[in-house]
């Protein structure tokens, strides 16, 4: 197997147009499971010990095993393996199949018919499989008979490791779920990530020791979905399945759950520092002790004026911020960058947000520097109801919004931005709590969480809301530099502004084409404006699943020969003025998203002004020459409009657009375009 088989207020009620229908129409009942009439006639024990080391056994008695699911292919640590338990022992089942955790999901009772089937051992590790091929080596179940052996009982059983110390490990246990306790990785591995995410995708093996300084190897797949997070840095449990490759004891986990490294280390440091993003990404379900670490980022909380927990701040690093309570009182100011040691500190669900708390007594860090600005995400309200479980306690600007409900900030009034609502609540105890609400659309700016199931947005002070009337348009307002685009969220829809077209020409913006929400991998042969994984972090050999875990977006187009895609595609920014501006440039990463297709596009970038511009003027970019396919790729193409967009107090439009047609022959590339950036002066 050493081959990788590897989230106290109160609620202002505001009820909007809703009409409720209903009707008698009666529905038929789900069909009652019905679980198979099977027995197992053979522990999965009593199967093992007729195996023989380093030979393999044609199964030709009508025997049955039954045992639970306890890991399959879904995270891509095991492939076309699933492996089961009974109460006695467990075996590795290996089927010539992908996906197998559609059908065969952790906690599923299964029954195998043995009869036909091999028993063999790879390197000492004891396997079911399907057949031999003309040199005798054993293969998997094919996926064509795999129904005639494996038959599917009742799901939902509850799956508990079983705790063993590290000591008692023997074969027995091998392909068994087991737990071992006190355990951590070494400090010169606490900064690697659990496998290679190059092209190789090769698998990597760590040490880990307990306390007593006992080890064992922890192995993980390059195609494993976590190959790239961080290992942990704390100690704790791990739940793995145990293997061996001969003599080598082994460990795979199902995921990174499977590791709970959050305690403090066996000789109590030092701490590490690590992202935001990474401690959030250890909160499973459970309050929990995290291990030595240290966090930094920028203070976005504005503790003076008191719309705010007191004793707490908000704290933001790149996209991932989290509260982090103290108690006591806070002396933060806004754009105040710390450097916080969070080891022992409890990791916590409050009230549906997650929370640091500190122990007590901690010492409020001074400073590392001042005055650091954080540019807020401009995000509609449909996107952060959508996605506030990734977006909380980040600095984020709603754009053209209006506040209903009280005559005051206080309490919770709705802001509405025709994508959608949310509370926007402001404690009684903030100084401007007794201000009046804005009457006309404006932009706030603020951060969103949640207080139980009601998602809220709350503004620090007044002067996160500009009361001029909002933006004056529909499209992007250039309201601070940098403004950056990275479509994270195109689940949601397309960012404001942002516009996909086709049939488009040099004197045409073409028309609306159409763009589907739903993930897209980069394969798929159907034309139209997508919704990809962005090249960022993953490879051309990257598959489907690797893809879809991707939470780095871009926004792309698969061409075809259909009408307007080849020439004519674009991606269109409306800008609703320039007024004030000077000097507006222009940065992108142009990713070709597929490999080996045989045709080349180039991509041109130009501008025009007015509401229904009917000339669009070409502008030079770095490098000269900007092309998609035939080969993976992503690359940074950087535009300076110089002076021609200066001080426009009218619409601007600048397009990433195909004019030509590709060149070469076969396939058409898939493109996409990611980390869009507006600077100026």
């Amino acid at each position: 197997m050493n081959s990788i088989k590897i989230k106290t207020a109160f609620i202002f009620i505001v009820v909007l147009s809703l009409s409720v229908f209903s009707c008698n129409k009666k529905f038929d009942a789900p069909p009652l499971y019905t679980p198979p009439d099977l027995k197992s006639t053979l522990s999965i024990a009593q199967l093992k010990a007729l195996h023989t080391t380093s030979s393999n056994e044609t199964i030709t008695t009508d025997d049955i095993i039954e045992g639970v699911v306890v890991a399959n292919d879904s995270s891509g640590n095991f492939y076309k393996q699933i492996i089961i338990e009974d109460s006695t022992a467990g075996i590795a089942v290996n089927i010539d199949d992908y996906n197998l955790y559609t059908s065969y999901p952790v906690g599923r009772t299964i029954f195998i018919k043995l009869k036909g089937l091999i028993l063999y051992d790879d390197n000492k590790l004891i396997e079911l499989g399907g057949s031999k091929d003309v040199t005798g080596a054993v293969m998997p179940i094919a996926t064509s008979l795999k129904d005639n052996f494996i038959i599917k009982g009742n799901y939902g059983n509850p799956i508990a490791p079983k705790l063993v110390d590290i000591s008692d490990l023997n074969d027995s246990y091998q392909n068994m779920l087991i737990q071992l306790n006190d355990f951590e990785f070494t400090e010169t591995d606490t900064s690697k990530i659990y496998a290679d995410t190059s092209a190789s995708k090769n698998a990597v093996s760590y040490s880990i020791k307990n306390c007593s300084n006992k080890t064992i190897t922890l192995r993980t797949s390059g195609f494993a979905s976590f190959a790239g997070i961080n290992l942990p840095n704390g100690n704790g449990s791990i739940t793995a399945i145990y293997s061996v490759y001969n003599t080598s004891k082994q460990l795979y986990i199902r995921d990174t759950n499977d590791m709970q490294f959050n305690g403090t280390r066996c000789n109590g440091g030092p701490a590490v520092q690590t992202s935001i993003a990474n401690i959030r990404s250890m909160y499973n379900g459970s309050d929990i002790k995290l291990g030595a670490y240290k966090i930094g980022g920028i203070i976005i909380s504005d503790a003076a004026n008191k719309n705010i927990s007191s004793g707490s701040v908000i704290l933001q690093d790149g996209n991932a911020g989290i509260s982090i309570y103290f108690g006591g009182t806070i002396n933060y100011n806004i754009g105040d960058s710390i450097v916080l040691d969070v080891t022992g500190d409890s990791l916590q669900n409050y009230n549906g947000s997650l929370e640091i708390k500190t122990t007590s007594g901690t010492i409020k860090p001074a400073p590392v520097a001042t005055g650091k600005t954080v540019i807020p995400q401009e995000l509609s309200i449909s996107q952060i109801n959508a996605n506030i479980s990734n977006i909380e306690y980040t600095l984020i600007k709603i754009v053209n919004a209006t506040a209903s409900g009280n005559a005051t900030y206080s309490g919770s009034n709705v802001l509405s931005d025709g994508s959608g609502n949310i509370y926007l609540f402001t404690s009684s105890t903030a100084l401007f709590a007794n201000n009046n609400l804005p009457n006309d659309a404006s932009d706030w700016i603020g951060y969103a969480k949640s207080f139980g199931t009601t998602k809220e947005f709350l503004i620090r002070n007044t002067s996160d809301v500009s009361t001029s009337g909002g933006s004056s348009g529909d499209g992007i307002e250039l309201s601070t530099s940098p403004l950056t685009l990275n479509f994270d969220n195109l689940a949601t829809g397309l960012p404001k502004g942002v516009l996909v077209k086709l049939s488009s020409s040099s004197t045409s913006s073409g028309a609306d084409g159409p763009f589907s929400t739903t993930q897209s991998s980069w394969s798929n042969t159907s034309s139209g404006f997508k919704n990809y994984a962005s090249a960022t972090g993953l490879s051309a050999l990257s598959d489907a699943t690797a893809q879809s875990a991707s939470a780095n977006r871009c926004l792309g187009i698969k061409q075809t020969s259909a009408t307007g895609y080849d020439p004519g595609a674009a991606f269109v920014f409306e800008i609703n003025n320039t007024s004030g501006k000077t000097n507006l440039s222009l940065n992108f990463l142009l990713q070709s998203l597929d490999d080996g297709i045989g045709r080349t596009t180039t991509w041109q970038v130009d501008y025009a002004a007015g509401d229904n511009p009917t000339t669009f003027t070409p502008i030079s970019s770095s490098p000269s020459t900007i092309t998609t396919g035939p080969t993976f790729s992503s690359t940074p193409v950087t535009i300076n409009f110089g002076n021609a967009l200066d001080n426009q107090s009218g619409k601007v439009w600048i397009r990433i657009v195909t004019l030509s047609s590709t060149t070469g022959s076969g396939s058409r590339a898939s493109t996409g375009i990611d980390d869009v950036q507006f600077t100026w002066q």
